[in-house]
């Protein structure tokens, strides 16, 4: 048992540090390539979001296409984040033609696979596309998403580690058996420590903020997603993703952060 614990621990830091490198890479190349890999990441996210839900594979089939399009489109004909508006819009009318002519469903399961695209698009689509946005727009949005994306990991890596070691009191049993109070208090003060380094090293006052409503945010993202898991009654969203489960189950913490942390520089910026 401990040796597969080990190695399920080493497996986890494996796919983990590739992620950690894959992101990194995309923020330092440029706004089109941390663009092109927000697409690529949301789609999987939707795309394991819309297995789980029972969306019809057909439906899923469209959302591929409509994805590599647009990511082809910014490849080649350079339309930035344009690419996105073309991405699910079309697709959603799409969506919504097919359902209405489908003999397949009742109406109710009609209302319900409308609801499963509504919410995916809303849930995942808009928080990828807010970071790309962020990046591209606002003063030194480079350096916002890659302290965003640190904050997150160490809070997701240390409140793990430390609530893996000594959790105790839990959070909330019945969404998130793991999650403990010990572990999110260890994460929070682990990224308001880096949250004072992040001020030291780029200046800017709003890291403070940033530092507390990360750790906070992420862990009620963490927990949003354990809920939606287990209305489908699944452990994992995928399979795609060695020792984290799937994509969706990596990257809920930053779907829930980048919406709080797109208001809250927006009142920045509109107040001072």
């Amino acid at each position: 048992m401990k040796k597969k614990k080990d190695l399920d621990l080493l497996i986890r830091f494996f796919t983990g540090f590739i992620y950690v490198v894959l992101i990194i890479f995309s923020i330092e190349k440029g706004d089109k390539i941390f663009r092109i890999v927000m697409m690529m990441l949301s789609f999987l996210c939707l795309f394991e979001f819309l297995i789980i839900s029972g969306t019809d594979i057909i439906l899923i089939k469209v959302t591929s296409l409509f994805f590599l399009f647009s990511i082809l489109m910014d490849i080649f004909i350079k339309k930035g984040l344009i690419s996105y508006i073309i991405c699910f819009i079309p697709y959603s009318i799409i969506f919504f033609v097919i359902q209405l002519f489908s003999k397949k469903y009742s109406h109710l399961e009609k209302i319900t696979q409308i609801s499963h695209l509504t919410f995916g698009l809303v849930y995942i689509i808009i928080p990828f596309y807010l970071a790309s946005y962020m990046y591209t727009t606002i003063h030194h949005g480079k350096e916002l998403i890659l302290g965003i994306f640190i904050l997150i990991w160490t809070n997701d890596s240390l409140s793990y580690l430390i609530g893996r070691k000594w959790g105790k009191r839990k959070i909330a049993m019945s969404i998130s058996p793991k999650k403990s109070v010990e572990g999110f208090i260890g994460g929070l003060l682990f990224c308001l420590i880096l949250g004072f380094f992040l001020y030291k090293i780029w200046g800017k006052k709003y890291w403070f903020i940033l530092s507390f409503t990360v750790p906070v945010f992420s862990t009620i993202g963490d927990l949003v997603e354990s809920a939606i898991k287990r209305s489908y009654n699944v452990k994992n969203s995928g399979i795609l993703f060695p020792g984290h489960g799937g994509f969706l189950d990596r990257l809920d913490s930053f779907i829930f952060v980048i919406p709080v942390i797109a208001t809250i520089v927006a009142s920045l910026v509109y107040l001072f």
